[in-house]
């Protein structure tokens, strides 16, 4: 009975380790992947302010349940055909989701690239625990293949030659 017991314990724990196994999220594939779905998704660029004090623990000993929607406020720009160049400045909402003892997470400023879901504001930006729809910090290189990747142009992550 102990090594049943046993099994089912190590089967759990192995199945939780398991569970999380992220591939690396990628900004151009995150866009290939949103434009080829049947929603609409605007890409946004620039600076998303909340309490972080409302985030739940990225990893936790134990199970955790996703928080309540978190109000923020962006300031930035919407992705167009011509680049980074619509105003985008409007209250958002911080929906941060859990898998297990894992959950997504974001920081209140600093520059990101934001896929969300093209609804009426505010619109919902997605905290993973893989990651996959908030990309902190990206390179000049990133933003501009994503300006590409809009015109129709090379989309792939490798930079521009």
């Amino acid at each position: 009975m102990k090594h049943v017991l046993c099994a089912a314990i190590l089967a759990f724990v192995g199945g939780q380790a398991s569970a999380l196994s992220c591939i690396r999220p990628d900004p151009i594939m995150t866009f290939k992947e949103l434009a080829a779905a049947p929603e609409n998704y605007f890409v946004l660029y620039g600076e998303m302010t909340f309490d972080e004090a409302l985030l739940p623990p990225g990893v936790s000993a134990l199970p955790t349940a996703a928080p309540d929607p978190i109000p923020a406020q962006f300031r930035g720009k919407g992705l167009t055909r011509r680049g980074f160049t619509s105003d985008y400045i409007s209250p958002v909402t911080l929906e941060v989701s859990c898998l297990g003892s894992w959950c997504g997470s974001a920081r209140s400023g600093g520059d990101a690239i934001y896929f969300v879901e093209a609804k009426d504001p505010p619109v919902t930006m997605l905290a993973e625990p893989c990651g996959g729809r908030i990309f902190v910090d990206p390179s000049q290189e990133v933003l501009d293949m994503l300006v590409s990747c809009m015109q129709g142009g090379p989309c792939s992550p490798q930079p521009l030659q």
